[in-house]
């Protein structure tokens, strides 16, 4: 039965899941081996923010009784998971009782699986809460490939620690800031390189279609297809720079390699300033920075650092953040009366306290890179720069329904010490510095990181 081969393909999914004074010099970057990165990194970082629990009888609810086909029963299943777990007992202002006796009435003329669906989702949506969702089993692939908290989309089919997989080589990924759908990043061997697409180059149309951004943000299905092998060739509209006029480049499909997020390098000699990209917290992200911290200590010691998880989508920060400093944050546990919380504290440090520390943030500092400079902030370590993180500070958890689906569930959040939410806000920048339309082809470095050299500089 399709329910049962939906159900086995849960199961081992949830498996996989993790529950200056002198002239700047010429960039001596390094790409680093370890941990995988890129897109693929993206996806595995997110997914193991989503701890799989089996279909037990949650808050209370026995449902071992309950069928597939039991369409009352899996509605009732799902309400009761909502009531016992989300992560506040308000429920964002849902009645939630009088949804309890809507959606059993409608459940009673639920006539499939499809139609179920349809319910279990609409029910969800009730709560208001753009990381809890509904997930039909025929989504698994697309959910757990990606795992965002906005969009389900397949985004790459290349790995960067492979030597070579098919794809366009484009990195694009827009912020909730960006008014313009800039390329982040363009592998350095790919279509999209040899077209001559360059970092910050900004799409103004594809294939003839304007780009335009709404209330809802860029439309995913018209960027989302620029990054894996969707079949054929598309044209782009690029613009290069505010001085140039639009062109058009056709991009196909092929080999990709050159995609190494990880990096690190001397952005100034004089004072002694060192700069790592940290794509994801994921694996050993706290040791790779440890690493690079110290082949650039190697001849002396770091007059200051910046951090750079701009486009981070998370992972576990902790680790990095016992780098630099320990204290309690704040706590972290559901918002809920029948509920206990717990302090969140780090603990370390591992490098040390003193030198200066610049995290740079962005609208796509997601999670653990919302995490991050809250920590860095409540403790006093690091000046931000940049935009606001995403504030996305949500844990979730699956829960299992006996169909085969599963119920994506907000269930826990972060407060600071003084008991403030970053949920929806982020961690605002101590020194804000939107991108523009030219800032990220800014050479030799984009106009953010230039803002955190300058300030650490003392400009």
């Amino acid at each position: 039965m399709k329910w049962k081969t939906a159900f086995i393909l849960l199961v081992a999914l949830a498996l996989l899941a993790g529950c200056g004074a002198g002239e700047t010099p010429t960039p001596t970057a390094k790409p680093a081996g370890g941990p995988q990165t890129g897109p693929l990194a993206t996806a595995a970082a997110l997914n193991n923010q989503v701890t799989m629990v089996p279909p037990t009888p949650p808050g209370g609810y026995d449902a071992s009784g309950v069928t597939p086909d039991d369409y009352v029963g899996i509605t009732e299943q799902a309400w009761h998971i909502v009531q016992a777990n989300y992560v506040r007992d308000n429920f964002n202002g849902a009645d939630w009782d009088a949804i309890h006796v809507e959606y059993v009435a409608q459940a009673e003329k639920v006539n499939s699986s499809e139609e179920l669906w349809d319910l279990l989702g609409a029910m969800i949506r009730e709560l208001h809460d753009d990381h809890s969702r509904h997930v039909r089993p025929g989504d698994f692939a697309d959910e757990f490939e990606l795992g965002s908290n906005s969009v389900q989309y397949s985004l790459s089919d290349y790995s960067p620690n492979r030597d070579a997989q098919t794809g366009t080589g484009l990195d694009i990924w827009p912020a909730k800031e960006d008014e313009y759908l800039y390329v982040w990043k363009v592998c350095s061997e790919s279509p999209a390189a040899s077209a001559g697409i360059v970092r910050g180059d900004i799409i103004t149309a594809v294939n003839g279609k304007e780009v335009v951004k709404t209330a809802d943000g860029f439309d995913p299905y018209q960027w989302v297809p620029l990054r894996w092998d969707s079949g054929s060739p598309f044209t782009l509209t690029i613009q290069s720079g505010s001085d140039a006029e639009p062109r058009d480049v056709q991009v196909g499909f092929g080999e990709v390699s050159g995609c190494d997020d990880w990096s690190y390098e001397i952005v100034s000699q004089d004072p002694y300033i060192g700069y790592i990209r940290v794509p994801d917290y994921s694996g050993d992200a706290a040791s790779q920075i440890m690493s690079f911290i110290r082949e650039m200590e190697a001849t002396q010691p770091l007059d200051g650092l910046i951090l750079d998880q701009r486009h981070n989508p998370g992972g576990n920060s902790d680790d990095t953040a016992g780098l630099f400093a320990d204290g309690v944050v704040g706590t972290v546990g559901p918002l809920r009366a029948d509920k206990q919380r717990t302090t969140y504290r780090i603990r370390g440090v591992d490098w040390n306290e003193e030198t200066p520390l610049v995290v740079l943030t962005d609208g796509n500092s997601h999670s653990a890179a919302d995490y991050f400079p809250a920590a860095m902030r409540e403790l006093g370590r690091a000046t931000m720069v940049g935009m606001p993180s995403a504030g996305n500070t949500e844990g979730i958890t699956g829960f299992n329904l006996v169909d085969g689906s599963i119920i994506r569930l907000a269930v826990t959040t972060l407060l600071l010490n003084d008991g403030s939410s970053l949920e929806g806000i982020g961690v605002i920048p101590d020194i804000e510095v939107p991108l523009g339309f030219d800032g990220l082809r800014q050479q030799p470095y984009d106009i953010q990181l230039q803002a955190a050299i300058d300030f650490l500089s003392g400009k």
